[in-house]
């Protein structure tokens, strides 16, 4: 915790002289239990014990621009399975990280191995006792995994306390602990068309204005009963154990209830608004919601949950494109924010501290930064501070549930998709950037470096007024859907957007996967809560 304080005081030195393009290296190094052997034997007994695969999504950030895997020689010549086990993670590591250079090195250098591993950013090792001294040279972001029962005379009983706080001993076996499901879910799946499910994914009435523009429209017939983008289901291809369940207005009471939260709060631009709208629609709660241009955005609905100890809880939508409050508040027609002026930047912290119940706080921001990277970094930094001064004033704040949500970038050429990318290797060719395509290429980034903060922000466990930031991380759902775009080929002709609209989905669509996903992680934190369990870091 100590050394999360020191790196957040010198974060704003260090961070926020970042470029975008920054590395953030992660490494995984693999070595013999006992390092007595020699490459130039022609046999030797070295004993290596490989990690399940989860273990490594759970420490390695999904922020990660380098995963590198290295191997001492002794093991990758003795080390049964040593050689197989880094082949193997080579390959996972660039589906789970798709965005990120994967590479795998026999280090023949002792030096060399023992600087890739001090210098990284994150060091994960298995069983082995190569990783002894960088270990303890680190600083943070070490986790060492340890055969032999701590009470038994090993390096780490012989090392001074001083230098095991620089490091993080998990317990060994790793033990998969319930709620878990939270860091892998959604990072590697694919969708498939699921006919059997589609009524399910049907509103009971359809949204009003351009959002449900292609629903009203759509015409039904005995090949096609439900329009295509709604017919698409999430499959985990890993963790079958973590799936994305479909939302039901009884489950997300339930989970409501169980937390003790009495509202949810969505505070951002255009893409968190549909995503609010789409949680009132599966509700049933959708009427009312205004999307003339000439009426104020923000809306507050309250939901009945029977039977139930909250009775019901309130969901609000706030507009605010930038998280942030320049002091004004805009009217339609007459925004108050951005570099030029020209975003909604209605006011919202207040609304928020104030609040006498435990509340689900959901925001976003990046779709207004274009290439303004240094606005990002301020504007993130104050954001967190924000929520900590609140937490200062109102000691409830500390006991809600904050999640922020990734931002996904749009797709090009959207009308001309009528069906889902397989996988990211689909996708990758068609990535655009530049003021033309709103700067989709810069969310990624901005996207990294709000995941850093907070993971740094979730280690500051006493030192801090507010609660950890959840993540809630829809990405690769979404650039997995080309389709369903309001200017996708199921909108027809009477829903032409000029120009076209690429980035917001049309409702029921790919957005309402966001809030399956939302609702599949509240229940990961109600069950860490219940256990008592450590809420690790978002990866």
């Amino acid at each position: 915790e100590s050394r999360a304080l020191t790196f957040w005081l010198r974060n704003a030195a260090e961070f926020s002289h970042r470029e975008k393009d920054d590395m953030e290296v992660s490494v995984v190094s693999l070595s013999c239990a006992e390092e007595g052997c020699d490459t130039t034997q022609a046999s030797c007994v070295c004993e290596f014990t490989p990690l399940p695969n989860w273990v490594y999504a759970m420490h390695i950030p999904r922020s990660s621009t380098n995963v590198a895997i290295i191997v001492s020689p002794t093991c990758a010549k003795f080390g049964e399975g040593c050689t197989l086990h880094a082949q193997e993670l080579y390959h996972f590591f660039q589906t789970l990280y798709p965005r990120a250079d994967i590479t795998y090195n026999v280090i023949t250098s002792t030096s060399s191995w023992y600087m890739r591993m001090i210098t990284a950013d994150v060091l994960v090792c298995p069983p082995g006792e190569g990783c002894l001294l960088p270990a303890i040279a680190r600083d943070a972001y070490t986790y060492v995994y340890e055969k032999t029962d701590p009470t038994v005379s090993t390096w780490l009983t012989c090392t001074p306390d001083n230098y095991l706080t620089r490091l993080t001993v998990p317990t060994y076996p790793p033990v998969f602990v319930q709620g878990d499901c939270r860091h892998l879910r959604a990072r590697i799946g694919a969708w498939t068309n699921d006919m059997a499910l589609a009524p399910s994914l049907q509103y009971s009435s359809p949204v009003d204005g351009y959002l449900g523009c292609a629903d009203t429209n759509f015409v039904a017939t005995a090949e096609d009963p439900y329009r295509p983008p709604t017919t698409y289901r999430w499959d985990e291809n890993v963790w079958a154990t973590c799936p994305v369940e479909v939302m039901t207005k009884d489950d997300l009471c339930t989970q409501m209830d169980r937390l003790g939260l009495t509202r949810i709060l969505f505070v951002g631009d255009h893409t968190t608004m549909t995503q609010a709208i789409s949680l009132a629609s599966i509700l049933g709660q959708n009427n009312d919601i205004s999307l003339d241009t000439s009426v104020v955005p923000n809306f507050t609905k309250t939901i009945t949950c029977a039977g139930t100890t909250i009775g019901s809880f309130g969901l609000s939508y706030i507009r605010n494109d930038r998280l942030e409050e320049p002091g004004t508040t805009p009217s339609p027609g007459f925004p108050n924010c951005g570099p030029t002026n020209e975003q909604y930047c209605y006011p919202w912290s207040t609304d928020y501290s104030s609040y006498d119940g435990k509340q689900l706080l959901i925001v976003n921001t990046g779709y207004h930064w274009a290439d303004d990277w240094q606005g990002y970094i301020t504007n993130f930094q104050n954001f967190v501070g924000l929520i900590d001064d609140a937490a200062g004033a109102n000691a409830i704040r500390k006991d809600d549930v904050m999640m922020f949500r990734t931002s996904v970038p749009g797709h090009k050429e959207c009308d001309l998709h009528n069906g889902v990318y397989a996988h990211y290797g689909e996708y990758c060719p068609r990535i655009v950037n530049g003021a033309f395509w709103h700067w989709w290429g810069e969310l990624p980034p901005y996207n990294d470096y709000a995941i850093r903060i907070i993971n740094e922000w979730n280690l500051l466990n006493t030192v801090k007024n507010g609660p950890n930031i959840e993540l809630l991380d829809p990405w690769l759902m979404s650039v997995l859907r080309p389709d369903g775009h309001l200017s996708g080929s199921d909108a027809g002709p009477s829903c032409t957007l000029d120009p076209k609209e690429c980035m917001l989905y049309s409702l029921p669509g790919p957005v309402d996967w966001w809030n399956h996903l939302l609702l599949q992680q509240l229940v990961d934190i109600g069950t860490h809560l219940e256990n008592s369990n450590p809420m690790q870091a978002w990866r």
